[in-house]
């Protein structure tokens, strides 16, 4: 679909590349969470960086505030930010289908996947296939359209006088193309 090189950075490739049974240690992962998703994301923005097409694949939560660490890690690149949505109870299917989900993990991120709320597009994976989710956002990318959510996120960032409460987390996939 895309002519150039670009490499596809999964959150669940990742995340299962470290040791068998790690994630049955919660006394242990609990505290490197916040090490391991940041590494995720710093490796992601060095790979963009260096003048690379990357697509990323994630689940942004609420705790820490991943977004925030995104806007920082990406600050001067093109992102494009695509909304992954589906139904939960769609969500649900597909988790009871998959061998390598918890039970009610779709549940439990179903509410804070979307917080934020500012997309520069969004697709709905219960209505178009994978293929045609792809063609809506290289369509999008082809068109000349600026994307502008990140500018808008660091502007809503920058208009809080609280600190918090600005943004909880995102769900779907971001495009990110340094130049």
């Amino acid at each position: 679909m895309l002519e150039e090189p670009c490499i596809h950075l999964c959150i669940d490739d990742y995340l299962g590349a470290f040791q068998k049974g790690l994630w049955d240690k919660q006394k242990i992962v609990q505290p490197a969470w916040p090490n391991i998703i940041g590494g995720f994301h710093a490796a992601a923005a060095a790979i963009a960086r260096a003048g690379n097409l990357v697509i990323v694949d994630d689940v942004l939560e609420e705790e820490p505030p991943w977004v925030e660490s995104l806007l920082e890690l990406f600050d001067g690149l093109e992102v494009v930010f695509v909304g992954v949505h589906c139904p939960l109870e769609e969500l649900e299917r597909r988790e009871k289908e998959r061998d390598d989900r918890k039970a009610g993990l779709a549940r439990l991120q179903f509410d804070q996947v979307h917080a934020q709320a500012i997309y520069d597009i969004k697709v709905d994976t219960s209505v178009l296939s994978p293929e045609d989710c792809a063609t809506v956002i290289v369509d999008y990318t082809s068109s000349g359209n600026r994307p502008t959510a990140f500018e808008q996120l660091r502007e809503n960032k920058v208009g809080s006088q609280s600190g918090h409460g600005w943004l909880h987390g995102s769900g779907g996939c971001l495009e990110k193309r340094g130049f």
